[in-house]
């Protein structure tokens, strides 16, 4: 789904929001009562919380998932929203709404918001902006290019493709040596040029194509491409010009912005500590009635700049699981109990790191921490891997969030990626975004083993 149609279901689920309260205030509100005049504060936090639901569920990835996934997501996005507002509201004497107007709010929004979403995919879901029309510069990678556009705007148009190397079938017709592609971008009117080749083939195409930017169109390289549309950063396509001279990777250099989500950090961690605290204790108990062994499992991890510091995880194995030495865990691994496999899906084995966080070993958001005997197997094998020790490891993170678990050198590369584009890009807003994702990844489990 592009941009341009996120924006418009964001809309559409505003304004099933808006009549769902409309509908259920006339229904459930005396007469002089006006919902959103003499509940205009409980409306707008309605409004909200539903709206951050939606994004918590990820129920903006609809072109990615089929009709009755989206429309297991929009009810629990529906249901968290209201039974949040109701219990929100009852702490706020003025903000109380009759009780049975949750109710039929509740099934007023859900099934305008699936309605909306079935014809969505009834028409084909066509909605939006009409798609891109691209033109690559160059043919090498352009396999890659047609892949990545294929998955993440599959609305573009492709149509060819200039250079004197041949290129794949699926970049289009060659439309001639890149000298014509000022003509071709008169003729054609594309609306984005992709750069294949890692260097311009001369000055005079470079400069006439800044000039064509400066007019609008847009051109991008493919790392450019990469990191806009799948949220990553290609390992195979940087190199250290430009993590030196490229924006972002400045968490070590910004102090401000490193002892903020140091308080963040703190404030957030002795609260969820609190709160996780009777869960951490039930699923102890649980794992103790299950099998015999230690209930919580040490374990050495690679920190910041390298070091090593000690997590403690609620055993989800049994207790000789590692007597072989380490291993990867295995898709339905034998080695993890009954118990131990819920505990892992709902991310429930590792709440006890909330105390590596306060001891400052680790944050909330940032790359997952590997144990030693596999860092030395990866950073030789991926480049660049290392870079993900700048930063404090994380009890979750913009690879836990976009990539399933993994457990193969493929995997670790893929999620060393989106590790790099959060230490790139990293800000309060990513973070807030991270544990959002991290909520509506627990509530719909996926990947974990």
């Amino acid at each position: 789904m592009n941009r341009t149609a996120r924006i418009i279901f964001r809309f559409a689920d505003l304004a099933c929001i808006l009549v769902a309260l409309g509908i259920s205030s006339s229904l459930m509100l005396p007469p002089y009562l006006e919902i959103f005049a003499d509940y205009t504060g409980a409306s707008t936090f309605t409004v909200i919380i539903i709206l951050l639901s939606f994004y918590m569920l990820d129920c903006y990835n609809v072109g990615r998932e089929d009709f009755r996934d989206s429309c297991l997501r929009v009810l629990i996005a529906v249901f968290i929203g209201i039974v949040a507002a109701g219990f929100t509201f009852y702490t706020f004497e003025h903000w109380r709404f009759p009780r049975m107007m949750f109710v039929v709010q509740m099934f007023v929004n859900l099934a305008l918001s699936l309605a909306w979403r079935r014809v969505y995919f009834l028409l084909g879901r066509k909605w939006g902006a009409p798609g891109n029309r691209v033109i690559f510069l160059g043919s090498a990678g352009a396999e890659r290019a047609v892949r990545v556009l294929s998955e993440y705007e599959p609305e573009t148009s492709i149509l060819g493709y200039v250079g004197e190397s041949p290129a794949p079938e699926q970049a289009g017709p060659c439309l001639g040596p890149s000298g014509e592609i000022f003509s071709l971008i008169a003729k054609m009117r594309p609306t984005r040029i992709i750069v294949l080749e890692a260097s311009f083939p001369d000055k005079e195409v470079a400069h006439g194509l800044f000039l064509a930017k400066l007019k609008g169109l847009k051109v991008v390289d493919m790392r450019g491409l990469y990191e806009r549309l799948a949220a990553r950063v290609p390992v195979d396509l940087i190199r250290d010009e430009l993590l030196l001279l490229e924006d972002g990777f400045n968490l070590n250099v910004n102090n401000a912005m490193r002892r903020l989500k140091r308080a963040l950090d703190i404030f957030l961690s002795l609260g969820l500590f609190v709160f996780a605290l009777p869960l951490m204790l039930a699923a102890i108990l649980c794992v103790r009635l299950e099998s015999s062994g230690p209930v919580l499992y040490r374990q050495k991890r690679v920190g910041l700049n390298g070091s090593e510091f000690t997590v403690v995880k609620i055993r989800s194995m049994r207790a000789d699981a590692e007597k072989d030495g380490a291993v990867w865990a295995g898709r339905n691994d034998s080695r993890v109990t009954r118990i131990g496999r819920l505990i892992r899906k709902t991310r429930i084995d590792e709440l006890p790191q909330l105390v590596n966080v306060i001891k400052g070993e680790m944050s909330l958001i940032g790359p997952r921490p590997e144990r030693m005997e596999f860092v030395r197997e990866l950073r030789a094998a991926i480049p660049y891997y290392d870079v993900r020790h700048t930063v404090k490891p994380g009890i979750s993170g913009w690879a836990q969030v976009c990539y399933p678990y993994g457990a193969s050198l493929e995997d670790a590369r893929l999620k060393l990626e989106y590790d790099l584009y959060y230490i790139k890009n990293m800000s309060i807003l990513l973070e807030a975004k991270i544990i959002l994702k991290t909520i509506g990844v627990v509530l719909f489990p996926k990947g974990a083993r």
